[in-house]
């Protein structure tokens, strides 16, 4: 299988971050979060799941996505914003 870098941009989602790591935990061989700042707990759960978090300070949404994969390791790459998570269905296509 394809090693897979799933790349999250997040900014205070503490209450929706742990939906989507726990989403793509089975199937990332790599996790990365792009933080615009955050002052909650957002990057701290992030790293408990071994994400690697780095800082950009907000550039626009599609600017922030791009600036992410630009720190993922593998070429195959799963882009997500921290209010989304995959369902079994999809996460079960992954691990096919």
């Amino acid at each position: 299988m394809p090693q897979i870098s799933v790349v999250i941009i997040a900014f205070n989602e503490e209450k929706n971050i742990g939906r989507c790591l726990d989403s793509v935990k089975d199937i990332a061989d790599e996790i990365v979060v792009l933080d615009s700042g955050s002052t909650d707990r957002t990057k701290e759960i992030c790293k408990s799941y071994g994400a690697n978090v780095y800082h950009q300070d907000f550039l626009g949404h599609l600017e922030q996505k791009n600036k992410a994969i630009t720190f993922a390791k593998y070429p195959h790459i799963l882009s997500l914003d921290s209010d989304e998570a995959l369902d079994e269905t999809l996460k079960n296509q992954f691990l096919k």
